[in-house]
């Protein structure tokens, strides 16, 4: 999948999204386009997948044993997903800008986020009481904004300022809508 992935951006940049089909890519990395529909499903994905998901997901199970919900989410973000695109940094970037200049990526991107905002609801069912478990699609979605807000900044400042340290500008200005005037 990094494979396609890293093969197929470049082609992507060179001659634009809808220029470039599965059978190219798939041909490019030596496989078949059925293998790469089998592994992502559509055409966008190959951009959109992010090698990190998985990790995310443990991080996940592990900080909401440990942590508050708010702070387990900001920790996961900041840590696992902000330190991952700072050592991977120009592929990132590259892969995050093209999402954001390219309409189908983008909105494919939106799609993606509502089916992360809904995982991530899921689990936060599960670790909230019953009283608080209504809250849970609410904390879901503030997070998914949160962080959504922090890579659009990143991406449009070319990475200047790091990842991790933009989720946590975000999250702090989160927390702290409750005191604004």
């Amino acid at each position: 999948m990094r494979l396609a992935q890293r093969t197929a951006l470049p082609m992507f940049e060179e001659r634009g999204f809808d220029a470039v089909t599965v059978n190219e890519i798939a041909t490019a990395v030596g496989t078949a386009a059925s293998t790469i529909y089998r592994h992502f499903t559509t055409k966008e994905a190959i951009v959109l997948w992010d090698e990190h998901d998985a990790a995310l997901d443990k991080a996940f199970e592990h900080a909401f044993r440990r942590l508050p919900p708010f702070e387990a989410i900001r920790k996961v973000f900041v840590e696992s997903l902000g330190s991952r695109y700072d050592e991977d940094l120009d592929f990132q970037l590259r892969r995050v800008q093209y999402i954001y200049r390219t309409e189908a990526l983008h909105a494919a991107s939106g799609e993606a986020d509502w089916a992360d905002t809904k995982a991530l609801s899921a689990g936060l069912e599960e670790v909230l009481s019953p009283a608080n478990r209504s809250a849970a699609p609410v904390l879901a979605g503030a997070s998914m904004v949160a962080l959504d807000a922090a890579l659009e900044r990143w991406q449009a400042g070319n990475a200047s300022t790091s990842l991790g340290e933009l989720i946590g500008e975000a999250f702090d200005a989160l927390s702290s809508l409750g005191d604004l005037r």
